[in-house]
């Protein structure tokens, strides 16, 4: 029987200690932020709501067009913050990987009445609203700095995408995709240790616990880290045990949570509100999430591999380079 030799480096030399004592892991956190970037969108839609006792149908509003028959048209904004991993940078033009949800804005919502049953025609389903999507903004902050990107592949089922920026800048070909090496997720244990760096509310984090395997062929990495919006897209490093420090192995997609469904007053200032008298305007039914905090989960460093390679072809159409992880596996 062979007994495994644990080589660990010298006592952190830093001024104060970091949590695996390594002055090594210390200047890769550092490093990872070079690659790590926090990304932000925004979109503006165009809600036509209709009369209650006359909702129309989709095919009626396909034909007729919206305007004809709304009862009201709002104009509302709907923005997303997130954190996105560059993996290559062919002259300046960079390419970022991050969750599909932090990005993902349709052109157009359709608001139902009633669910349409699964297999029904949509069509014939009476509609409360639909909303049109107006502008898209989306982009990636640099030093001092921001960069227009634009979505090339999205997959909702993975919740993966990558974007690119809109255009090649000199000043972004110093740019370094992500350095880190990848690591091999078929090693990694629960109880094993983890460092995750991001942006949850737009600030600039980093994150350390433990892993868990969750026995799922997707997110199969569960992370004992509070996740707070924005922390979607961040990187997941595991610590090597042989003190070489960090590698990639997978990326933060969501937290455990579920909707709650509440009464909740109309758009009115809160001022006007008295706490002391009952609420007599009017009340609106809404849905929130409510996060589980604690439970993260994550994509692995193979299901991205997968991912990046079932569309080669895109991004080779798009002059993206394909990441040199994605052809070393150890």
């Amino acid at each position: 029987m062979t007994r495994e030799v644990i080589v660990r480096e010298d006592a952190d030399e830093g001024f104060y200690q970091n949590h695996v004592q390594s002055d090594r892991v210390r200047l890769q956190i550092e490093e990872g932020f070079d690659f790590v970037r926090r990304i932000q969108s925004t979109a503006t839609y165009r809600t036509y709501h209709y009369y209650n006792d006359n909702l129309p149908t989709k095919a009626e509003l396909e034909n007729a067009g919206l305007e004809d028959s709304a009862a009201l048209i709002k104009v509302n904004d709907h923005s997303t913050a997130g954190t996105a991993i560059i993996i290559s940078n062919n002259r300046g033009r960079l390419a970022l990987l991050t969750a599909a949800h932090t990005v993902s804005y349709p052109d157009t919502i359709w608001h139902y009445a009633e669910k349409p049953s699964r297999g029904s025609d949509s069509g014939n389903s009476p509609v409360k609203a639909v909303s049109v999507r107006d502008m898209l903004h989306q982009f990636v902050f640099l030093e001092s700095d921001i960069a227009l990107i634009e979505s090339v592949v999205l997959d909702d089922s993975k919740d993966l995408a990558v974007m690119r920026s809109r255009s090649t800048d000199r000043n972004l070909e110093d740019m370094s995709p992500v350095t880190l090496p990848a690591g091999d997720v078929g090693s990694v244990k629960t109880g094993d240790r983890f460092y995750a760096l991001g942006f949850p509310k737009g600030v600039r984090m980093v994150t350390q616990g433990s892993i868990s395997r969750s026995g799922k062929s997707n997110r199969s990495i569960v992370l004992d880290m509070p996740m707070n919006r924005g922390f979607s897209g961040g990187a997941v490093f595991a610590v090597r045990s042989d003190g070489s420090g960090l590698q990639w192995i997978g990326m933060i997609t969501s937290a455990m949570g579920d909707q709650v469904t509440m009464l909740t007053p109309g758009d009115r200032p809160v001022a006007d509100y008295d706490p002391e008298l009952p609420y007599e305007g009017e009340l609106f039914i809404s849905t929130q999430t409510r996060i589980f905090y604690g439970i993260t989960w994550s994509v692995d460093i193979d299901q991205i591999r997968e991912f990046l390679l079932s569309n080669f072809d895109t991004f080779n159409e798009h002059n993206i380079d394909m990441p040199e992880f994605v052809d070393e596996k150890e």
